[in-house]
């Protein structure tokens, strides 16, 4: 996951992660020797956060070195990351595009069942249920988009 430059980061995480690592500084600097369970839960209670979550930042704090390593990050996946390969988004694509963007649309039911079976001939492991529909929303938001040019001309 790639760090968000300083300018992009809200203000208020900002100043939670100044405050951690001052504080995580702090600690450090009276650990020369090795840390024990007691010392991290101490530094876990100043910052109110998990014992984890202490090690973590200790763990960041050492690697990085700045204030900037300490900014806390939404967890998950970026957003339109995809994980489905090239053969099965390309399934998907198509079976949207032959029998679903038709006048006689099938149900997405159906259209599931016509992906995954396509995917099965192919020998590939079928996607979810909710990956296709994922992808459905996303030609729906186009289509969407397409319109509001097309009435905005």
């Amino acid at each position: 996951m790639s760090d968000p430059f300083p300018d992009e980061v809200d203000e208020a995480l900002w100043d939670e992660a100044c405050r951690r690592a001052e504080v995580v500084r702090e600690f450090l600097k009276h650990r020369t020797g090795k840390m024990t369970a007691g010392d991290v839960a101490l530094l876990a209670t100043e910052l109110e956060i998990s014992r984890a979550t202490a090690y973590r930042l200790i763990k960041l704090f050492r690697a990085g070195g700045t204030v900037m390593s300490l900014v806390e990050r939404k967890r998950g996946r970026p957003e339109g990351h995809r994980v489905l390969d090239d053969q099965r988004e390309e399934i998907i694509r198509t079976t949207i595009s032959r029998y679903y963007l038709t006048r006689n649309r099938p149900t997405v039911s159906q259209l599931v069942r016509d992906v995954q079976t396509n995917c099965i001939s192919a020998g590939l492991k079928p996607p979810h249920r909710r990956t296709i529909n994922a992808r459905l929303a996303e030609i729906d938001l186009q289509k969407r988009a397409k319109r509001a040019a097309k009435t905005r001309s």
